[in-house]
């Protein structure tokens, strides 16, 4: 119904970079919704033995660094001042913030914490500063010296995973909250994970993940999709349970724990559909209501389109 094509017959592609399998498939071809360039498009393949998936051509770094606009982490001088002054705490786009915090302390009640991919440390901020040492880590240097100059008591580190900065075995718990999907090898990017936690140390991960039913059923009209081709990879459950194994990690949980950012992304897309298969919004607004048993049934299911995951270091795994 809402698919703009036909997954096409197996395809060989390069193997997947997770199980090592040959057969793959095209999910479908996905066009980047944050730029605004439907002339551009991009393959979203498929491994048809584990369900993880990569957008082809993968960008490497210097090429990608273009198709994040300016705009891309919003205006942070202004999200700072709101914060500073109280006014963001009282916003509703501050629930997904405190929907976090409220996550993280039935796993970790105290201790350091490391947020990768942190934009403006928003996440940080939320936590309490006399039960959490909060530090994050941000690409954009920019990002990074203004929150510094404006937040000094959260620490925070311009680079990525992999930066010398952060020092092995000192975090009792690391996030990824919508940006594993961003990183070029998660192999690797969880391999330095493993190394940076404590023994016994807490991972969270929250994705939108492709074996969903949302992703089945809207395919290139998916939110999730909609940042292509920034996401490189679309995990599906098996292929990131395949990865936290091998890098160490037991997987504790898989779960919705947002049905505010889910929704999000339900709703979304079906806009996504009806703007751009209709050019008009009132095949969203007679469907809207229907949403709300498709979520019903994703939680039944287990299919669910933003997935979130536990993890913990194994004790004993080497540093």
């Amino acid at each position: 119904m809402f698919a703009s094509e036909v997954p096409s017959p197996t395809r060989r592609h390069n193997e997947c970079p997770i199980c090592h399998w040959r057969e793959t498939e095209l999910f479908c071809v996905a066009a980047d919704r944050v730029r605004r360039a439907p002339e551009e498009s991009w393959d979203v393949v498929r491994c048809r033995r584990c369900g993880f998936g990569w957008t082809e051509p993968l960008l490497g770094t210097e090429e990608l660094s273009g198709y994040y606009p300016p705009t891309y982490l919003g205006t942070i001088d202004t999200r700072i001042g709101e914060f500073l002054e109280g006014k963001l705490q009282r916003s509703r786009s501050w629930r997904g913030e405190t929907e976090k915090v409220r996550l993280v302390m039935r796993y970790v009640a105290s201790g350091r914490v490391l947020d990768v991919g942190c934009g403006d440390g928003k996440f940080l901020w939320a936590l309490p500063p006399d039960r959490y040492e909060r530090a994050g880590i941000e690409r954009s240097a920019k990002t990074v010296e203004l929150v510094r100059r404006r937040m000094p008591d959260i620490d925070l580190v311009s680079g990525d995973i992999h930066s010398p900065e952060l020092e092995p075995g000192r975090y009792d718990l690391i996030t990824f909250w919508h940006v594993l999907e961003h990183l070029p090898r998660p192999d690797l990017v969880l391999e330095r994970v493993g190394k940076l936690l404590r023994p016994g140390g807490w991972l969270i991960i929250s994705l939108p993940c492709i074996d969903s039913l949302q992703a089945s059923l809207f395919r290139s009209f998916w939110y999730g999709f909609d940042d292509v081709p920034r996401h490189l990879h679309h995990f599906s459950k098996a292929s990131l349970n395949r990865l936290l194994e091998n890098a160490g990690f037991l997987t504790v949980r898989h779960l919705l724990f947002s049905r505010l950012v889910n929704f999000h992304s339900l709703k979304h897309s079906l806009l996504n559909w009806s703007n751009e298969r209709f050019h008009s919004r009132i095949p969203y607004y007679a469907l809207k209501p229907a949403l709300l048993g498709l979520e019903a049934f994703e939680r039944v299911t287990g299919r669910y389109g933003i997935r979130t995951v536990i993890a913990r270091k194994r004790q004993g795994t080497n540093d």
